[in-house]
């Protein structure tokens, strides 16, 4: 019965907006896609150069000048380089690529809670849709029951106030008729500043809106997802500790060159150096990356714990909205209805009041009220619950 394609003027043949469409749209168009972008190609950088090995330097000395001349004049140039011991290049490039992992897995984040907020923007113009069919079946009735009042005035069968009541119920009903129709396009305007699109052009399909379906989701469901981030952060924790336990090792110098005398004559200059060891802070070092994995899975735990929680309680709210919904619909709406029907059968009869009809009246468009508001609440903990449990990742992109 509300089950309406809600289109614009001028846009009955354009094609009507999907949720999964308007996410994509949303995605292409959030400037965060290249924000992330920017960040990832940074890192890539860094990580391009944590493989690379030390500089090399050149050094030279003059040696022995005195007041006996140039005859014991020396001259050194040698070519130094760092020999890097302990795998360090293999541990910088982990770690680069631990930050890598980072930053995509939080751009994931950032992508799935914009097609949350772009799902409830769905969800409110398929709300807002709905309302307007009920007003729009407000008036239709309001009007219809305008003109068989004003038949039993006009035979003196009713009095006059009973026309002026009808009338005024009309205007009323058309009064809401323009806050709904202003509050559809409120809500397309808001869905068209994150899909990129003209508010004008949207349309959206309410069918599926009417049909709510119980949730089927397991408690961990939520892992492979927000997760990831963790399990990002993990990688990048271990990577830091094998780094400090590669630092352990002190990286020898060699070098090498030509010696120059005074003389003219020239011989061969070689040797080695290796720092001492700083182990206090390269334990002190160990130590920190060892309390931030320690950290990470401490983190872990607790987001394991409340997310449990959270996908509980929203799958709660939608099985409770369902049921509401279906409730209404099924139980209370069909006797409406009747209702509706009877007491306007029996006021042409002369056997019911205004009143009767009035009252009749309004508490079908109650129910019917009732169950678009249920609708709309199960529809907004389906969005809280797709985003637990990341619905959305493969359509907005999981790399």
């Amino acid at each position: 019965m509300l089950a309406v394609t809600v289109a614009s003027a001028g846009t009955a043949h354009a094609a009507p907006l999907t949720l999964e469409e308007a996410i994509r749209q949303s995605v292409a168009h959030s400037p965060q896609g290249q924000v992330s972008a920017a960040r990832v190609e940074v890192l890539q950088a860094a990580r391009a150069a944590a493989d690379t090995k030390p500089d090399p330097t050149i050094d030279g000395t003059v040696e022995n000048i005195g007041t006996n001349g140039f005859n014991q004049v020396q001259v050194d140039a040698t070519y130094n380089q760092r020999v890097e011991r302990g795998n360090k290049r293999q541990a910088r490039i982990e770690l680069a690529e631990g930050d890598i992992g980072v930053a995509q897995a939080e751009a994931l984040i950032q992508r799935l809670d914009l097609a949350q907020q772009v799902q409830e923007l769905y969800v409110e113009v398929q709300s807002a849709a709905l309302d307007l069919e009920l007003a729009k079946s407000r008036v239709e009735i309001a009007r219809k029951l305008q003109v068989e009042v004003k038949r039993r005035v006009d035979d003196a069968r009713d009095p006059l106030f009973a026309g002026t009541r009808a009338r005024t119920q009309l205007a009323e009903a058309m009064v809401d008729l323009e806050l709904a129709e202003h509050a559809l396009d409120a809500a397309k305007a808001r869905l068209a500043l994150l899909t990129g699109s003209d508010a004008a052009a949207i349309s959206v399909i309410t069918a599926g809106f009417l049909e709510p379906q119980p949730p089927e989701v397991a408690l961990d469901e939520f892992a492979s997802i927000d997760l990831a981030l963790y399990e990002a952060r993990s990688l990048r924790a271990d990577a830091n500790i094998r780094l400090q336990d590669a630092n352990a090792r002190t990286d020898p110098t060699v070098f090498g060159g030509p010696r120059v005398f005074g003389t003219g004559d020239v011989a061969l200059v070689a040797g080695v150096s290796l720092p001492l060891a700083n182990r206090a802070l390269n334990r002190a070092n160990r130590d920190r990356a060892a309390a931030e994995k320690r950290q990470v899975e401490a983190e872990l735990a607790v987001e394991r714990f409340q997310r449990r929680r959270e996908i509980g309680l929203a799958a709660e709210r939608v099985e409770e909205a369902r049921h509401e919904a279906d409730a209404i619909r099924t139980k209370v709406i069909p006797g409406a209805e009747q209702t509706l029907r009877e007491v306007r059968a029996g006021y042409n009869r002369g056997g019911f009041t205004f009143l009767d009809v009035s009252t009749a009246q309004s508490a079908l468009h109650d129910a019917r009220v009732r169950m678009v508001d249920a609708l709309s609440e199960y529809h907004r903990a389906k969005a809280d619950l797709d985003r637990l449990t990341g619905r959305f990742a493969d359509l907005v992109g999981g790399n």
